[in-house]
């Protein structure tokens, strides 16, 4: 068997394999196909499936209010920490820079 043969079979034996994998994700998306999920969101504290129109995205379990409302102080707090520590290293060089051109 010659080189040219050689490769002609393995092309030949790829293709077909390229085919049937073809047809296997075919059948695997008709069959998703088929099944319907009802539109939903997840609570983003417990994962909990939830109605779309909820807002903010919470179950209605007292448990994960408590802990958003404690997620979104810490958020507060960090964001003026932030601000303020910012302000804290600017404030000292601006009143240097006006010192100077003064």
């Amino acid at each position: 068997m010659s080189r040219a043969d050689k490769i002609a079979k393995m092309a030949t034996r790829t293709a077909v394999q390229a085919k049937e994998a073809s047809n296997v994700s075919k059948k695997r998306s008709r069959a998703k196909s088929g099944v319907t999920f009802e539109l939903h969101k997840h609570c983003v504290i417990c994962s909990v499936p939830i109605s779309i129109n909820n807002e903010p995205p919470l179950c209605h379990s007292e448990e994960c209010h408590i802990n958003r409302s404690r997620k979104e102080s810490s958020r507060k707090r960090l964001s003026v920490l932030l601000y303020v520590g910012v302000a804290v290293f600017l404030v000292p060089i601006i009143i240097q820079i006006a010192g100077a051109l003064s």
